[in-house]
């Protein structure tokens, strides 16, 4: 089990590095320095909110839980989805190239990754996701046992997996060693249904990467034409 030590550590050197001074990082974050001390010595965990505006500062919060940051070589799938303006469009295209990728690897005889089986998840519910709810049926679990396994209340459980709140840091360290997935992954940050196709798409050949951009490509253009 990882220490939850070590993110502190990783959090006060990431503030060194940024040449901040606890009072004026603390500002950053919209708390006061007394309050921030305790959280970086310690005595007080880094709430949801608060690793959120850390997210909003540029910190990368998979590094800062786990020590590792995941690094993905698909840069040509995001520069096709990022140059999408409108979300809605973006939005259905993601939706489409899930699908897609999905019904490829419904076609192949090998057993699904626990990546595929996570793009299938949110793939059959999109709009009402929820990455806690994948791990505890990943654990076969129901809500009762998961929240006892967090050492948590139902009713603070329920709130987390609806993902009306988000996991503090000592949370999403534990759900990373139990269930290995990106700590960024729960907290449902924009770019999180990229991120999990992105999982995927690393494991496709180059051709089948280049006909789905070439497709991707099209789609943007027919929807530019539609003014959608």
């Amino acid at each position: 089990m990882r220490n939850y030590a070590d993110v502190l550590n990783r959090l006060a050197l990431r503030r060194k590095q940024l040449r901040l001074t606890q009072s004026k990082f603390a500002s950053a974050v919209g708390i006061e320095q007394e309050q921030y001390s305790y959280i970086e010595n310690g005595h007080v965990l880094i709430s949801g909110c608060l690793l959120m505006k850390f997210a909003d500062l540029g910190f990368n919060i998979d590094e800062l839980i786990t020590g590792k940051a995941y690094d993905f070589s698909s840069c040509s799938l995001e520069n096709s989805i990022n140059s999408i303006v409108s979300g809605d469009t973006r939005d259905f295209i993601l939706k489409l190239l899930s699908e897609i990728i999905l019904k490829d690897f419904r076609n192949s005889p090998s057993e699904a990754p626990n990546s595929v089986l996570l793009l299938e998840t949110l793939n059959s519910s999109w709009d009402n996701f929820s990455m806690l709810r994948f791990v505890r049926s990943q654990l076969n679990l129901n809500q009762i046992d998961m929240s006892e396994l967090l050492g948590l209340g139902i009713k603070k459980y329920r709130a987390l997996e609806r993902e009306s709140i988000y996991p503090d840091a000592e949370i999403l360290l534990f759900l990373y060693d139990i269930s290995g997935c990106q700590p960024s992954l729960f907290m449902n940050m924009p770019d999180r249904k990229l991120q999990i196709i992105k999982n995927v798409w690393e494991t496709l050949s180059f051709e089948k990467q280049s006909a789905l951009l070439e497709c991707i490509s099209c789609l943007v253009k027919y929807a530019e034409r539609l003014n959608i």
